[in-house]
């Protein structure tokens, strides 16, 4: 195999893997929706913050008890997570043929530009409700998840 050729390979492994996760968890989230509300609602609530020993902080005035609020939260996450699957996928075609190399590379940098986006919109979201208090295995995971972004966006952007 040439090295152009183990370099797609690549790439296209790379991708799809991305691809086929991000839709197994954008369909739990909607066919789970009100699930996936709940939890948002946990970390909108700041509820961590009464589990003992309870923590008091004046950062509690920012809690949002409205569940129309975490309804619509919820929405946008999972419509971040929707636009980024189908970029994804698009870019799985691309790179299996169905467009230029260069159109390809283009469309996978706007995918895990897309993905590093999606990461950071939960990682913001969560630190202005200071989830890394408690939930400070979430906040590691979207930055894991930027993390394999930026490096997938190094790695599509290799040349032979």
């Amino acid at each position: 195999m040439s090295l152009a050729a183990s370099l797609l390979l690549f790439k296209l492994v790379f991708i799809a893997g991305l691809a086929l996760w991000l839709t197994v968890v954008a369909f739990n989230n909607l066919i789970a929706f009100r699930n996936g509300v709940f939890a948002l609602a946990s970390i909108m609530r700041m509820t961590p913050f009464e589990q003992a020993p309870a923590i008091q902080t004046p950062l509690l005035s920012r809690r949002i008890e409205r569940a129309s609020w975490h309804r619509a939260a919820f929405s946008i996450v999972l419509g971040a997570e929707m636009v980024t699957v189908v970029l994804l996928w698009a870019t799985v075609a691309a790179l299996a043929g169905l467009a230029t190399s260069a159109d390809a590379t283009i469309l996978a940098s706007l995918a895990l530009t897309a993905l590093m986006a999606t990461s950071f919109l939960m990682a913001v979201g969560g630190s202005w409700f200071a989830y890394y208090i408690r939930q400070d295995n979430l906040q590691l995971i979207h930055f894991v998840l930027v993390a394999v972004a930026v490096l997938g966006l190094l790695a599509v952007n290799l040349r032979p």
